[in-house]
């Protein structure tokens, strides 16, 4: 309908002069070509004159574009950079949450990303402490593991309130809930 539709299209795009877009490494091929023809840069790229052409302000990490799999294509973030001809990027890479090891390792994995804009993130937290990876044979022999290394953190003296387990998905916390019962853990989900 806005492709088809002058007159539909030239209304929303005086009705929507400003286009705020959040998550936009989550945008699809689809919604992209409907951003372009509400701020009328739709217009522009086949050669008309952009009558009524809007500002459009994006904001995404092309680093965190999790959805691929309904149809979210990150190289959007890309094209709008070169079709939109943004000038200034503003990228946000002081992060007051993390220590430099975890952002070490996390700038380590992302450098392999592909067709990412690019970004360093930077703490100044100081390094804190190394950054493990253990990977064990099963969810049931991981679960143990977490239960063996919150025994050492009590006996090391760090406070239980001090201790968190986080986890992607609520199925996971069954498994993981299982093994701190056995073990006589107190915890709270």
């Amino acid at each position: 309908l806005l492709r088809d539709n002058d007159p539909i299209r030239e209304h929303y795009q005086r009705r929507f002069r400003h286009i705020l877009i959040d998550e936009f490494q989550d945008t699809n091929t689809l919604q992209y070509a409907w951003i372009k023809m509400l701020a009328g840069k739709a217009e522009i790229d086949r050669g008309l004159p952009p009558g009524h052409a809007g500002s459009v302000l994006a904001v995404g990490d092309d680093d965190q574009s999790i959805y691929a799999f309904r149809g979210a294509r990150v190289g959007n973030m890309s094209d709008f950079v070169r079709e939109f001809d943004v000038r200034q990027q503003i990228k946000l890479e002081q992060n007051y949450r993390s220590h430099g090891n975890i952002l070490d390792s996390a700038n380590a994995l992302i450098e392999h990303n592909s067709r990412r804009l690019g970004k360093n993130l930077r703490t100044d937290q100081g390094p804190g402490e190394p950054v493990r990876v253990v990977e064990q044979s099963s969810d049931f022999a991981e679960a143990q593991w977490m239960v063996d290394e919150i025994r050492q953190l009590v006996r090391d003296d760090v406070p239980r309130k001090e201790i968190a387990i986080l986890y992607r998905s609520n199925a996971q916390s069954r498994v993981i809930e299982t093994a701190l019962f056995n073990a006589a853990m107190p915890y709270r989900v």
